[in-house]
């Protein structure tokens, strides 16, 4: 049956390849630090590779730790094309997801989709499966050099002094997104200048996944388009928000929404969304190395700004809070939901997604007990009571210390895989060392009158 379904899906696609006169077609995976990689092949050679797969130089995946060359396999995902809407539709191009597997055909461990996908395999082995809600920041900026956001409008805001170039940016990219059969939720102008968000609809974490990595490419080819530069930097200004990408988070047994709160729940989610929610609060100091992996993630972490610094959760948003369970409509119990405020958009989303699971279903298998919700803002907090309070609750505030906090944990390990995870903590040593020698703008303009 599971052939069969495979020869149904390769004449789809092949079919789909002919009606849109498709001439290019990327095939795109993800390295095990998050950054898409890929090589083209003509329309002549796609049936093959979609039964036998492509060999490729497979030190790719290994991203900065690339070290030296060795044969891999990338084997389409048939289920994943889609024509690029930013390329001509006359000999057009598009794009196919793969997985990476070694030369005897097994899955390469450093294969980002695979340890995703291996992470789910236990889920469903539980009748579970795991849902994504992303809300995605990013920044339009007139050119990487000048750094100059595109306008000067602010949250919600409709229109600006200036042109609204960013609106009619986010158009189309959605009309893109959904062109490609990425559904939208809502989108909007952020806080800060040129900032926008994009809130893609609930799906399988998978699919998800993929969907994340195939956003920030459309909407930097869209804007590329029109001569502007998008960012998805977690904390490119000082001055401004940072770039988050809130996570709304639930568990499924078939079509029961595990999270569905019950009659007597105060936090507003089941006793198994309270152990899921436990367990990210309890280890969330142990994988943040993979929701947030960049020295940058952590400036938007120390900032007193709208991102989260303490590992406590609220019904109410607060800037600090790792994780807020919003209200649902009445009748809407299917949407109950933890929102996990932590992850930046540089993330890798297949890693981040593994870590949270691995995390959440400790907390839930082991029954830990979720603790009482902040109710009091940090605004209101005497100094003595803040500091207090972030000697007990703060998350870490640069990547060396998540480094170590890795390193003493066995979360990270058990999410990623042992191979993976030796690379990619050998990827993330190595960007703190260099971290650590550079002679930052800061330390000139203060200290170079000594």
């Amino acid at each position: 049956m599971a052939k069969e379904n495979k020869e149904n899906q390769i004449s789809y696609v092949l079919t789909k390849a002919t009606e849109n006169n498709v001439k290019f077609v990327r095939l795109w995976f993800t390295d095990i630090f998050g950054t898409v990689k890929g090589f083209g092949i003509t329309i002549d050679e796609l049936e093959k590779v979609l039964n036998e797969g492509a060999s490729f130089d497979g030190a790719s995946i290994f991203g900065s730790e690339r070290f030296q060359e060795t044969e891999m396999i990338a084997m389409p995902d048939p289920t994943t094309f889609e024509i690029l809407p930013w390329r001509p539709e006359e000999n057009s191009v598009a794009k196919i997801t793969c997985e990476v597997i070694n030369k005897d055909g097994t899955p390469s461990g450093l294969d980002s989709r695979f340890i995703l996908k291996k992470k789910l395999k236990e889920l469903n082995k539980k009748g579970l499966n795991f849902y994504v809600a992303p809300e995605i920041e990013y920044f339009y900026l007139e050119d990487s050099k000048s750094m100059k956001p595109i306008d000067e409008k602010s949250y919600f805001d409709q229109i600006g002094t200036h042109s609204d170039l960013g609106s009619d940016l986010r158009r189309k990219t959605v009309l893109g997104l959904e062109k490609i059969g990425i559904p939208i939720q809502k989108f909007h102008h952020e806080v800060s200048p040129g900032q926008q968000e994009i809130s893609l609809r609930y799906n399988d974490s998978l699919t998800m996944a993929d969907n994340i990595q195939t956003f920030k490419l459309v909407v930097k080819e869209i804007a590329m388009n029109e001569n502007v530069f998008a960012t998805f930097m977690p904390k490119p200004f000082k001055e401004y928000e940072g770039n988050g990408m809130h996570l709304h988070i639930s568990l499924f047994e078939g079509e029961k929404n595990l999270f569905a709160h019950e009659k007597k729940s105060k936090s507003g989610v089941s006793k198994q969304g309270e152990g899921f929610a436990a367990g990210l609060l309890k280890h969330v100091n142990e994988f943040m190395l993979a929701t947030n992996q960049w020295v940058n993630s952590y400036k938007r972490i120390a900032t007193p700004n709208e991102a989260p610094s303490y590992r406590c959760w609220s019904k109410k948003p607060d800037y600090g809070n790792l994780i807020t369970i919003p209200e649902v409509r009445k009748g809407s119990r299917i949407s109950s939901r933890i929102e996990f405020r932590l992850p930046d958009p540089g993330c890798n989303p297949y890693l981040s997604f593994s870590a949270i699971i691995t995390a959440g279903l400790k907390g839930m298998q082991n029954n830990y007990k979720l603790e009482p919700p902040m109710e009091e803002s940090y605004s209101n907090l005497s100094d003595k009571g803040l500091v207090k309070f972030g000697n007990e609750k703060k998350l870490a505030q640069d990547l060396g210390t998540s480094i170590k906090n890795a390193e003493e944990s066995s979360i990270l390990k058990d999410a990623l895989g042992e191979e993976a995870y030796l690379i990619f903590l050998k990827g993330k040593k190595r960007e703190w060392s260099e971290y650590l020698k550079t002679v930052t703008e800061f330390e000139l303009k203060n200290w170079l009158n000594l």
